[in-house]
């Protein structure tokens, strides 16, 4: 964000925002609006700060309490992904198909002007869609997009266009704004090698540049927009509206990575991106998000030196590290050397045990166990238990792939269970068996109202809830539910994507 234009319409500025000093404004009108379109929301709890380690981030210019609203971040560009479902370009919905009379088949309504897929007559006057329509529109072009009944999940690959026209249409709607996108990360050289750019060079590039005229922008500059965009973009899930699309924050860009994040978001109806805390926040504290799942391994091309990558024991969970196979009698761990070097050797932890591996084997053994773990039957909680049986003595019990495989059992036991299935004292037990496992590790990686806390306190206060239903729940279990529930009534209070209803309560009622 730029203090030197004014935030709502981009004049120069006259005056910034006494509290933070971050935003300006042409006059007191528009910073009154901005105060009550977002920037009270926003004001005094951060400002943006730089150095060589982080580079640009926030810091709180405040303490910040759990559970506190630090931010809702307007998206600068919303869209479908590279290759997505048929979805609106208007309202981001997947598409519902409609019978076409005369020509007797299934079609999607298309936009009267480009042609593109929408939801009807109504989404064709969006504001996020006419810039481009016109765009759009003038070249020519027609998609091929078609409901395919046999697979409804069929991703269209020509929408790789969209956000990035998106973010190239700011450069005239919004110029201010494009300057921005422009400094965002984009971990170019990283993605140049790989396939996917490979074909974005020969398909997107080309496409943008020739078919719709865009010649200003040259191939180097489309490329960067797409590293820039696979950097920074965030996945947006409403599965009651049906929308599965990504977005741009200008904010959420300069959220610096930990693997122990001290916030978490989720986006409201208006697609904004709320950030919460979700731990206590000192002053000056670094305000960071999680860009990778606390039981996955990190992927957005950088090298992570937070605490707990330059641990070797992982806050004590030791996730990484494997069982010893020569120390059997006095069981023994093998964890990194030099936890921040990806090419490290892998020691064993008993200094009279001299077993070690290469950084090449270890890469190879993790690789195994995760095509193992993708190829189970995610519908069956079968494999998953064979899978932690079978490992269990090469796998310590908080190893990544064996935490892997008892959260997606939580899953299948639990919520995720067939419809028809009825629920089991013996399923719900072994639910409340592997939460509290998995709870203990939550605690160390994702403290207090993370989403992967209070995923398990769902799973916990549904499988306690079913022990109360078939009325074998002891009383120490009772107090447990009570306060799994008084949690994760608090964590919903700030969190509107919570629903506590699953858990039940004393009387039985949900």
């Amino acid at each position: 964000m730029s203090s030197t234009v004014c935030r709502v319409c981009s004049a120069p500025a006259l005056q910034r925002c006494a509290g933070c000093q971050q935003v300006g404004y042409c006059g007191r009108d528009h910073q009154r609006a901005d105060w009550k379109a977002q920037h009270r929301d926003q004001c005094r709890r951060f400002k943006v700060v730089r150095n060589d380690r982080l580079g640009r981030h926030l810091v709180a210019t405040r303490h910040i309490k759990q559970g506190e609203i630090i931010y809702r971040d307007e998206p600068y560009a919303v869209g479908p992904k590279i290759a997505n479902v048929p979805l609106c370009l208007g309202c981001n919905r997947n598409l519902m198909a409609g019978w076409d009379a005369t020509r007797g088949l299934d079609r999607f309504h298309e936009c009267s002007r480009c042609g593109w897929p929408l939801c009807g007559p109504g989404c064709e006057e969006v504001a996020q869609h006419r810039p481009e329509c016109s765009v759009l529109a003038g070249s020519g072009y027609r998609p091929n997009i078609r409901p395919n009944p046999s697979n409804p999940e069929q991703r269209e690959s020509a929408y790789c266009v969209i956000v990035p026209l998106r973010v190239l249409l700011l450069e005239r709607i919004a110029p201010e704004r494009y300057a921005t996108v422009q400094g965002f990360e984009s971990h170019l050289d990283e993605r140049l090698a790989s396939p996917l750019y490979g074909v974005l060079r020969s398909n997107l590039v080309p496409f943008l540049r020739q078919v719709l005229r865009l010649q200003q922008y040259s191939e180097q500059t489309v490329l960067k927009l797409s590293a820039i965009l696979d950097t920074n973009c965030y996945e947006i899930r409403l599965p009651e509206q049906h929308v599965k699309v990504r977005g741009l924050y200008p904010l959420g860009a300069m959220l610096s990575h930990d693997c122990r994040p001290n916030t978490k978001h989720y986006f409201d109806d208006r697609l904004h991106m709320v950030l919460v805390a979700t731990v206590d926040i000192p002053a000056g504290g670094v305000i960071h998000a999680s860009y990778t799942q606390p039981l996955l391994g990190t992927a957005k091309c950088f090298d992570c030196c937070c605490e707990r990558c330059a641990d070797p024991t992982e806050y004590g969970t030791s996730a990484s590290g494997f069982r010893c196979p020569n120390c059997r009698r006095t069981p023994s761990l093998v964890l990194a050397a030099e936890p921040t070097n990806y090419r490290t050797v892998w020691r064993c932890q008993n200094q009279r045990c001299a077993y070690q591996e290469r950084p090449d084997q270890y890469v190879a053994r993790c690789e195994r166990m995760q095509q193992e773990l993708l190829a189970l039957d995610r519908t069956e909680p079968a494999g998953y238990e064979e899978f932690l049986a079978r490992h269990a003595t090469t796998l310590h019990p908080w190893n990544a792939y064996m935490l892997q495989a008892k959260y997606a059992l939580t899953q299948l036991l639990g919520s995720a269970r067939p419809a028809k299935a009825p629920p089991s004292e013996a399923a719900a037990r072994r639910t409340v068996e592997l939460c509290r496992d998995l709870l203990a590790v939550a605690e160390r990686l994702e403290p207090g109202y993370s989403t992967f806390r209070a995923k398990l306190l769902l799973e916990l206060g549904s499988a306690l809830a079913t022990l109360h239903a078939l009325g074998v729940l002891s009383d120490p279990e009772r107090q447990e539910w009570g306060t799994a529930r008084a949690e994760l009534e608090c964590i919903a209070k700030t969190d509107p994507t919570v629903d506590v209803s699953s858990v039940g309560k004393e009387n039985g009622s949900s």
